[in-house]
């Protein structure tokens, strides 16, 4: 397995979130055999929400999230992010 390499920043967003992960599902594995709660990323988000952001629809998932949350254009658009 690779480890991170800031030269590698050409690497695409697609790249970097299946990474991410990655990184998640092994976390969640290693927290459960000791016990300690994780909840990924996604699992706070609503479905639709994540189905958007994992299809690439981006600026769609954002859209859905804001209506569905009332979260506002001035909130950051990060919960979503890593899905």
């Amino acid at each position: 397995m690779s480890t991170y390499n800031p030269d590698q920043s050409s690497a695409s967003d697609d790249q970097f979130l299946e990474r991410i992960q990655r990184i998640e599902a092994q976390l969640a594995l290693l927290s459960g055999a000791l016990g300690v709660p994780f909840g990924a990323a996604a699992d706070a988000l609503p479905p639709e929400v994540v189905s958007l952001a994992r299809a690439g629809d981006r600026p769609g998932a954002i859209g859905r999230y804001r209506e569905l949350t009332g979260a506002g254009a001035d909130e950051p658009a990060t919960p979503w992010r890593g899905v």
